[in-house]
């Protein structure tokens, strides 16, 4: 009798853990080997939606196609200037909902027309409501950057020549979100494009919109955090 009570004890707390461990909630996370703020993998967020052509409030904020010469032209901030790795896009978050932005791709105007991304978005790529975004063309990204989530170009670098070239960005299904042409702009500014005021306002030369800087990967003009 004592050997088949024990059974049952035995057996009733195995069907507990079973059903402890079937209950609990995992989610997967896979490494993003080429970010330097790691990307939010857990992200649970009811209001996430995918970047397609009929989300806003998805907007390119900053664009540095000539960084300046010397070390103050090294914009991913890892002891080198490098013209092509110092170059950056930067995108903000500015509607309500967390956006998955997975197997999104930006193109400069060559590999768009031979249908090879500049970069594309890993898997579980989320940006948060109010969040940034850098794509540096190469290098070590070494910083905070006003938090931002930090990427280097996955295929080739960023290449944005200094005139005559367009930048677009697609979402997964290469459909077209957005592009931004520099051919009006001056074609050697030694510094960035930014929106002035943040977000809203018009591209103009960062130094204009802010005297003496440069650039401003993943912050405001002014260097504080979106």
């Amino acid at each position: 009798m004592l050997s088949f009570l024990r059974g049952i004890h035995y057996i009733l707390l195995s069907i507990s853990f079973i059903t402890l461990f079937s209950c609990a909630k995992t989610k997967d996370v896979e490494p993003i080997v080429n970010n330097v703020n790691p990307v939010d993998t857990t992200n649970n967020d009811l209001d996430t939606v995918y970047l397609t052509e009929n989300i806003s409030g998805f907007i390119l904020n900053e664009v540095l196609y000539d960084p300046p010469s010397g070390i103050v032209g090294d914009a991913n901030n890892d002891g080198v200037r490098d013209p092509n790795e110092d170059e950056f896009v930067e995108f903000v978050n500015i509607s309500d909902s967390c956006i998955n932005l997975s197997g999104c791709k930006i193109f400069d105007t060559e590999n768009l027309n031979n249908g090879d991304a500049n970069h594309q978005f890993p898997d579980n790529t989320f940006l948060s409501s109010g969040k940034s975004l850098i794509v540096f063309g190469g290098g070590t990204p070494n910083g905070a950057f006003g938090n931002a989530l930090v990427f280097v170009s996955s295929n080739v670098v960023m290449n944005l020549n200094n005139s005559g070239d367009v930048m677009t960005l697609t979402d997964s299904l290469d459909n077209i979100i957005l592009t931004f042409d520099v051919e009006p702009l001056s074609n050697n500014p030694n510094e960035s494009y930014t929106r002035f005021p943040d977000l809203t306002g018009d591209f103009e030369q960062h130094a204009t919109a802010f005297a003496g800087v440069l650039f401003s990967p993943g912050t405001r003009i002014d260097g504080s955090t979106f």
